[in-house]
């Protein structure tokens, strides 16, 4: 049973998505965060964590979320939050692994978030920091693919790639989103070429296991599909 951690000072909000997400057969924890949020998280190992942004004692969803990631903490998280504006929302997706929902919402929209999420993480070890691809073990703190004994040390914008395209497993990237993510830039056609040699060179690496394929199409984008 997939675990959860809402992280909600409303205490009729939290109880109500308690209560909902049980229902979907998942095992819930709830915290209203006026303890230390990140030991809660560390201790329950959740697989997903709904995160207020605005908490009590000052606390700040944001800061734990920045404060797990640096302790290598991958867990997909969503926050929950009533702040509005494009600033929020881009602090909320210079993490890894996140995505945003404003209040008030749709319960259903939570749940279909949640679900996912969940989906997409289907491969993350949270205790060795990896992802399993096919044969391979994907190891983005180390920018590191293994096969075996083989090693292939990864630079930089080949790991930021490897790990936009697993969190959008089986569906495809726009090029001009994961240029401007990876890159940080607006004109996409500076960093055409740079992307399409990360493309080719992630290629390479999977050419031997079938069960791992990375595909470009003109006006779709990238996308990596995994079998079995």
């Amino acid at each position: 049973m997939k675990k959860v951690l809402i992280v909600e000072d409303d205490r009729n909000l939290g109880t109500t998505l308690m209560g909902i997400l049980e229902v979907s057969d998942l095992n819930v924890h709830y915290s209203e965060g006026t303890e230390n949020v990140t030991e809660t998280i560390i201790q329950h190992k959740p697989d997903i964590i709904l995160m207020d942004v605005l908490l009590p004692n000052q606390n700040n969803g944001f800061k734990i979320v920045e404060q797990i990631r640096r302790k290598k903490i991958q867990t997909p998280v969503l926050f929950i939050t009533s702040l509005e504006g494009s600033s929020a929302i881009k602090r909320a997706f210079s993490f890894k692994n996140t995505d945003y929902v404003n209040k008030p919402f749709k319960v259903r929209e939570v749940i279909l978030r949640v679900q996912n999420m969940l989906t997409k993480q289907y491969s993350y070890n949270l205790t060795e920091n990896n992802y399993k691809l096919g044969s391979s073990l994907f190891y983005p703190g180390e920018r590191m693919l293994v096969r075996g004994t083989e090693r292939l040390r990864l630079s930089i914008y080949q790991t930021k790639v490897l790990s936009l395209l697993i969190r959008n497993k089986d569906s495809f990237v726009k090029r001009a989103e994961i240029i401007h993510e990876v890159w940080d830039v607006n004109d996409c056609s500076a960093k055409k070429n740079s992307l399409n040699n990360v493309i080719c060179s992630l290629r390479k690496f999977f050419a031997d296991d079938p069960s791992v394929t990375i595909i470009s199409v003109i006006k779709l984008g990238v996308r990596l599909t995994i079998r079995g």
